[in-house]
């Protein structure tokens, strides 16, 4: 409806045609057709006017096809440079709204490693919505629907993709292969994929340093090294059938099994006291072993239409196991000790979402209604006194009902949300019956945008309350040994963050900016404790008791000059938060930490395409240059202390009809500057450490060359419409 709409209101003037060296030149707007006059005379050559990004109300619309984009390598590197997104430390971010949710031809994505095998010349255009509506769940902030290219054709086809990664620096080393195969005839699909990694690290390197500040003043400075070996075999089987012109209905089920995973840690560190004093020595390894773990996703959607009345109904079923065995090797001046852990835990989610949509009046009226149902499993072993072991399960029901209406007014497009969530939640500790919780929570969730076009400049402004809940992980009980003075644990009692935002979009021509502003409440962020009194500090999780206001502004600029296509952002991001914290070395007992350093981000990627030699235009050569840069600033309770800076080339060739073949090669973080430092300051407590990036993004060494070979074959787009149940629950297990 909103594509409607907008086309509507962004006709151009009528076709005009012009004599040129005896050719007949028709200049056609995309909304009109000129077939009829095509037809009509000879020797007609036909330009179309097709704007590469648009606005449809509060949604970026991107076209990649027929663009330097569409051969930028994986959807991943595509849609860093997508207008309305942007890369950050890694990964892909819609500017001031975080990381989105994604769907491929309406299929939600749950492993976020589709974007690296799915091809950037299968894509058709991408939608970055920044205002996700009510039959979205109140925790998505965003969300990018990517929608492929349409090939016609039946019986087998398929794809074979190979990328080999190579880390510079520490040895992170990716290598994998994904084989997608499927099979039409008349109203039935099936399709399957398999994928092979293997990810080797050999040594991850950083420096920290811990200051605590109690009864017993230490000073920690140490170095550590991490390696990682993992292998993992996903794969994929699904149908779909066109059961008539208005209802189809499917099934997909996906498994992810860990073949292989070894973590080692080596940690060594020295402990002064107040006066500088060596007072110990410590030396630990931990291998952890991590065999146990696998993910079974299933989905099945009914979609059709019966009158004016619209239904999609999806079910789906998750199912995670995680096992894992520690054992920590420590050497200190005080003496050896032996440390052995066992960790396991297994999810289930059962979820339903159904959602109809009814034309009425001047728009369309959507309502639904979403249960998920999730059961959690946790036991944690550890062979030392002084922590204790820890069973717990937990419960927790989510019904929501949500209904939406979108029409057009005489100055725009109105969108109106609401959704209504009521959440049982319900933690049982099977050693200690006093951590025990039990409650309910009842919320609404409003969302309202607006969207016009006053001559070439297209606007829209809009309003959310969203949430955030914790992961499973942070709400167990348990502590987890890390050394003698440092120990880990989660928060069971953990409430949910409620975000206002509101933001203004506009485009003008290849000019986009936004403004955005987002209050948070009972932000969740980890923090430290003191524990016991010889120096040893506890991490958990706490909810801010105070709010959080930040403030982003970004530009973009992208447009295509000859060969030449340039996208370009520039943006601002700040945030105003400030603690009375208690530290003993002020006489008060207090100090004021303030956490309001900006954020300055400047991107700018250029994609030079060669003009091809062939007659069908395909074949070209392809190259880039690429640059990110990050200033130092402060985030929640952390502050980035250096400056982050990627840049990065990339050539590209290909081959065959269609360019069936292709073949990159990629040099990224050529100087090694893409990396960031880390400082926290709570206080009592402050700790400093460098190359955080792994610890964020599991992307331990940006500095890398990679190699991807493509090859497909009777490539056809799937049909399967499964949007999926209980999304944003599982990326929190």
């Amino acid at each position: 409806m909103k594509k409607l709409i907008f086309g509507m209101m962004m006709l151009a003037s009528a076709a005009t045609a012009t004599a040129q060296d005896g050719k007949l030149k028709v200049v056609k707007d995309t909304t009109q057709s000129m077939t009829k006059v095509a037809q009509a005379l000879d020797n007609v050559e036909v330009v179309t006017r097709v704007e590469k990004t648009k606005m449809n109300g509060d949604v970026l619309v991107t076209r990649l096809v027929g663009t330097p984009l569409a051969n930028a390598g994986s959807a991943a590197d595509a849609l860093a440079r997508v207008p309305g997104l942007m890369r950050r430390n890694g990964s892909i971010e819609v500017i001031g709204k975080g990381s989105p949710i994604y769907y491929i031809n309406g299929r939600k994505v749950n492993d976020i490693s589709e974007l690296q095998r799915l091809s950037s010349q299968e894509i058709k255009e991408v939608e970055v919505i920044n205002t996700p509506g009510a039959q979205y769940d109140a925790q998505v902030n965003a969300v990018v629907r990517i929608k492929t290219v349409k090939r016609r054709g039946k019986g087998l086809g398929g794809s074979l993709d190979a990328n080999d990664y190579y880390g510079l620096r520490f040895g992170d080393n990716r290598l994998n292969g994904t084989l997608n195969l499927n099979y039409r005839q008349k109203s039935v699909e099936l399709f399957g994929s398999v994928t092979l990694n293997d990810h080797r690290l050999e040594h991850y390197k950083t420096d920290f340093s811990q200051n605590t500040y109690s009864k017993a003043n230490i000073e920690q400075i140490g170095k550590s090294d991490l390696g990682q070996h993992y292998k993992g075999l996903q794969y994929s089987l699904g149908a779909d059938w066109q059961i008539a012109d208005n209802h189809s209905a499917g099934f997909r089920v996906e498994r992810n099994d860990n073949l292989h995973g070894r973590n080692s840690y080596q940690m060594d560190a020295e402990i002064f006291s107040r006066t500088r004093t060596l007072i110990e020595q410590l030396s630990s390894h931990t291998l952890t072993m991590e065999d146990g773990v696998d993910s079974w996703s299933t989905n099945a959607y009914y979609q059709g239409q019966i009158g004016k009345m619209e239904m999609n109904l999806n079910a789906d079923y998750y199912h995670t196991d995680d096992e894992n065995h520690a054992m920590t090797t420590e050497k200190a001046l005080t003496g050896n000790r032996m440390v052995e852990s066992r960790g396991k835990s297994s999810n289930d989610l059962y979820a339903t979402k159904v959602v109809f949509s009814y034309p009425l009046g001047r728009g369309k009226l959507q309502a639904g209604a979403e249960v998920d149902i999730v059961k959690r499993d946790n036991e944690y072993s550890i062979d030392q006194e002084q922590i204790a072991d820890d069973k717990s399960k937990v419960n927790e029901n989510t019904y929501a009902v949500f209904v939406e209406y979108g029409t057009m007014t005489p100055y725009g497009m109105l969108n109106l949300g609401l959704r209504y969530e009521h959440v049982d939640f319900e933690f049982k500790n099977l050693f200690d019956a006093s951590q025990n919780i039990n409650r309910g929570q009842d919320r609404l969730y409003p969302t309202v945008s607006f969207g016009t076009q006053i001559k070439e400049v297209q606007a829209s402004l809009s309003y959310s309350v969203k949430t955030r809940r914790p992961n499973y992980r942070l709400l167990r009980s348990n502590i987890e040994y890390n050394n003698r003075y440092t120990l880990s644990t989660g928060n069971p009692k953990l409430k949910n963050e409620i975000n206002n935002q509101a933001a203004i979009n506009m485009r003008w021509r290849f000019l986009s900016m936004s403004v955005n502003y987002q209050n948070q409440q009972n932000g969740i962020y980890d923090w430290t404790h003191p524990y016991g009194e010889d120096g040893t500090v506890m991490f958990d999780w706490v909810n801010f008791d105070k709010p959080i206001h930040s403030l982003g502004t970004f530009v973009n600029v992208t447009n295509t000059w000859g060969h030449w296509t340039p996208s370009y952002t520039v943006g601002l991001q700040k945030q105003w938060l400030s603690f009375d914290l208690d530290d003993p070395r002020e006489t008060s007992g207090k100090r004021t930490v303030k956490y309001n350093k900006p954020m300055y981000i400047v991107n700018a990627y250029n994609a030079w395409r060669l003009p091809s030699r062939r007659d069908d235009g395909f074949g070209a050569w392809q190259f880039e240059l690429n640059s990110e840069f990050l200033s130092d600033f402060h985030w929640g309770n952390a502050e980035v202390t250096n400056c982050y800076w990627n840049l990065s080339c990339a050539i590209q060739k290909s081959w065959l009809e269609n360019d069936a073949l292709s073949v990159r090669l990629a040099v990224n973080d050529i100087f090694g500057k893409a990396h960031h430092n880390v400082r926290i300051d709570l206080g009592n407590y402050v700790m400093s450490q460098t190359h955080i990036n792994g610890v964020e993004r599991s992307i331990y060494d940006p500095q890398t060359i990679s190699l991807t070979l493509r090859y497909k074959f009777n490539a056809t787009k799937s049909k399967y419409r499964g949007t999926g149940a209980g999304n944003e629950i599982k990326s929190r297990m």
